[in-house]
């Protein structure tokens, strides 16, 4: 779960999820206003139609009582005329009502209460209005009172026109601001994604790029001979781990290099051994480090050189058990071997002094490099450290690789040691 957490993959697809959702969630908040504002356009264009049909029904009513019949013939002629479009708008008018008030139910995100108060009281209004212009006609349609009705509608259409006047106003300044809020959540969206993305070319260019340059220059001192250059590890995602994989890389080709430089040049042992120590602690970090020279049995050996963190190499000069430290009891065929938990290994081998003592001086885990040669020398190099599984499975293999180079090379120099043992700290 730390690689999903950490790795670069992770990292794009998260990236890429959060981009999809700002775009996806724009669009269709972008879409809900859309659909809003054309609802709100579609009613808005309803109650103009209504407001249009009561200014013309108004104005007939007026006409009408202006030039009002005054014989028989003209008054044949408006009942025929006059009372046909009077009618007519009439009929309109309420079927635009009817629509509008079917519109506004389609459509709840612009049915608010004051438009549907609004509604409610027009439609109210105007069946009463209907009711009285019905009356002042008369019952005979044949002959109807045209005038009584033209001053009806003159006197009671004002009244209504108001009210669907009210409501254009009302939905002309909601569909105003639908827009309004429809422009800016466009801008806003844009923004957005222009942030995102600003954001993501920012990561990739010092996240990814400067890193890969990073890692292109630590290649390329290395290969003009800068063994050991360490690289910044920063996250650890991918490129966090090609970051730790190639400064493991440069630390391991600096000691190879150094050890077989040093090997080269005929020395003693005490000074190979420093060496050693030196070139070997950038690499496998170490609380005690120590040299034991191994007996003719193979069962135990005297801590020739050692060098440790606190102020006294302990054990320096000591004969050690050696016996239960490996897999195999004979020593010439023992390999490098790693004991994560010092404790738990004196509890299975109680024979083991050596395991005993270091656990004993507070060390966890060691790693111990047995140095057999076809002379007469035999070594044993043991790292110690004070925290329990210290050493990895690359430290392991790799001393495990170098250990027939050094054993070869320290049983050279260990012709020229010097008489005393020697005490090195650090």
């Amino acid at each position: 779960m730390n690689f999903m957490r950490n790795g670069l993959q992770w990292k794009v697809l998260t990236g890429l999820v959060i981009l999809t959702v700002v775009t996806v969630g724009s669009q269709l908040w972008n879409t809900s206003l859309y659909r809003t504002s054309v609802a709100r356009y579609t009613v808005l264009g309803e109650v103009q139609q209504l407001e249009t049909t009561g200014e013309a029904l108004l104005g007939r009513g007026q006409h009408y009582v202006n030039n009002a019949a005054r014989d028989f013939e003209s008054y044949a002629r408006d009942v025929a005329l006059f009372k046909r479009e009077l009618i007519g708008d009439v009929a309109r008018f309420d079927d635009t009502l009817k629509s509008l008030q079917l519109s506004i139910a389609a459509h709840d995100a612009i049915a608010d209460d004051a438009l549907v108060d609004g509604i409610a009281r027009l439609d109210g209004a105007w069946a009463d209005y209907r009711s009285g212009l019905h009356e002042q006609l008369g019952p005979d349609e044949n002959e109807p009172r045209l005038e009584w009705g033209a001053r009806f509608v003159s006197n009671n259409q004002p009244a209504i026109n108001a009210q669907v006047h009210a409501l254009v106003e009302r939905f002309q300044a909601a569909t105003d601001s639908d827009s309004r809020k429809a422009s800016a959540s466009g801008i806003g969206s844009v923004l957005v994604s222009l942030i995102v993305t600003a954001v993501a070319l920012l990561w990739f260019f010092f996240g990814v790029t400067q890193r890969i340059r990073a890692t292109v220059t630590g290649c390329q001192r290395v290969a003009s001979g800068d063994f050991g250059y360490q690289m910044p590890v920063g996250t650890k995602d991918e490129l966090g781990q090609l970051a730790i994989a190639f400064n493991s890389l440069s630390s391991r080709t600096r000691l190879v290099l150094s050890l077989l430089d040093h090997l080269q040049r005929r020395s003693n042992l005490a000074t190979s051994f420093v060496e050693l120590a030196r070139e070997s602690a950038p690499y496998i970090p170490t609380d005690w480090l120590a040299l034991i020279e191994v007996s003719d049995s193979g069962n135990d050996g005297t801590v020739r050189y050692g060098v440790s963190s606190t102020p006294k190499t302990a054990l320096l000069n000591e004969r050690v058990s050696l016996l239960g430290l490996f897999a195999q009891r004979d020593f010439a065929k023992a390999s490098t071997t790693h004991l994560p938990d010092l404790r738990r290994h004196t509890v299975e081998h109680g024979e083991s002094r050596l395991a005993r003592e270091l656990a004993r001086l507070g060390y966890q885990s060691a790693l111990l490099v047995p140095l057999n040669t076809s002379n007469e020398w035999r070594g044993l190099l043991v790292f110690a450290h004070q925290s329990p599984g210290a050493f990895v499975e690359d430290q392991v293999k790799l001393m495990s690789s170098l250990a027939p180079m050094l054993a070869n090379g320290l049983a050279r120099n260990a012709r020229v040691q010097e008489a005393e043992p020697a005490l090195l700290e650090s």
